[in-house]
Formats: structure tokens, C-alpha cells, sequence
């Protein structure tokens, strides 16, 4: 939801951006492969503790996830395959920035806080693989308060006000599992509605 009323609003300046990447010769892809190295280095920056960094990848990362599928649509290059590749860089990119914030907390030797990162990490696993597995049977699954773009937002805010990356970590912990538990729920109830065997 986030991503797209983002989308709506960078609509005019990424039709144009697209069309001038365009003519430099990159592909939809290599964007996606980029925004996912970015990822990468924010990954180590926030490893590092270096937050400031960490949070400017980010946001450089975020502006490359965003184009590469509007250069897509715009440029009448989109594709299955290319549609089904930037979902699973999107998978390596989301991961790499919980990993880095565990290894920092690692480092600082904080057992509750890679407890919390862990679960993390196993929510963040779990958010687009119960929405995949779900759509197998019901038509539609992307209930749920915690989905890619809110989870990116929230590791940004960390990382620029760090004193507020604590809370940050609690929240993904939590709500994480918690979008993943209503997807659950959701496809339950919508499987009984619809009188689908169960």
C-alpha cells in the first residue's frame, strides 16, 4: 500500500528518469541487481554501526526498486521473468538489512536483541511466502500491517534516528509474525467462506 501510493506520486519524474535510462542502454534488470547491491552495502554499514551510511543506502536502494519496475512499464520492457527476479532480489535485499543489524548486535553482545533479530528475520521469510502459498488457493492475500515498503521505512528511521533503532527492532519482531499469523487467519476464513476443502 505504501509502495504504491509512493509509486502514484513519483509517477511523472520516474516516466521521465525511465526514458533517459532508457537511452543509456540499462535494462529493467540490471537496475533491480543494482537497488540489491546498494542493499548490500547498507547491509554493511548498519554491521558496522554506521547508521548515517546505512540509512542513505537505503534510501538510494528504495529509489532504484522503484524504477526498476517503472522503467519496466514505461519502456514496454516488462516481463514474467523479470516480474518474478526483482520479487526475489526484493527477498536478498529485505534479508541482507536484518543480517546486518544482527551481526551488530552480535558484535555488541545483546542476546535479547538477536533473539529479536531473529524473529525478524524468520517473520520477514515467512510475510511473502504465506502471501505466495495462500494465492495457490484463495485468489488474493495481501492483508497484513507489515509488508515490504513498512518494513524498509521502519530499518530507515532506525538508522537515521538511531536512538529509535531498539524500538524498531521490537516492532519488526512482532509484527512481522503478526502479518504472517493474518494471512493465516485471512486465508482461513476466506477459505470457509467460499466453501473450499480445507
Amino acid at each position: 500500500m505504501l509502495k504504491a501510493k509512493l509509486r502514484d506520486q513519483l509517477d511523472p519524474f520516474l516516466y521521465r528518469t525511465s526514458l533517459l535510462i532508457q537511452r543509456m542502454g540499462l535494462k529493467p534488470n540490471t537496475l533491480t541487481f543494482i537497488g540489491m547491491g546498494l542493499n548490500g552495502l547498507a547491509s554493511w554499514a548498519l554491521a558496522e554501526g554506521e547508521w548515517l551510511q546505512g540509512a542513505s543506502l537505503i534510501v538510494l536502494a528504495g529509489f532504484f526498486d522503484i524504477l526498476d519496475g517503472a522503467m519496466a512499464r514505461n519502456c514496454n520492457e516488462a516481463s514474467s521473468f523479470g516480474s518474478f527476479l526483482d520479487s526475489v532480489i526484493d527477498r536478498y535485499s529485505d534479508l541482507s538489512l536484518l543480517v546486518g543489524l544482527l551481526i551488530f548486535y552480535s558484535q555488541q553482545g545483546i542476546i535479547l536483541y538477536q533473539v529479536l533479530m531473529g524473529l525478524s528475520l524468520m517473520g520477514t521469510a515467512l510475510v511473502p511466502y504465506t502471501r505466495a502459498r495462500a494465492e495457490t488457493i484463495i485468489p488474493q492475500c495481501n492483508v497484513g500491517i507489515m509488508e515490504r515498503p513498512e518494513r524498509i521505512l521502519l530499518i530507515f528511521l532506525g538508522a537515521a534516528i538511531p536512538v529509535i533503532m531498539p524500538i524498531v527492532v521490537w516492532i519488526l519482531a512482532i509484527f512481522t509474525n503478526l502479518t504472517v499469523i493474518q494471512r493465516v487467519l485471512y486465508t482461513r476464513r476466506t477459505m470457509e467462506e467460499e466453501g473450499l476443502k480445507k
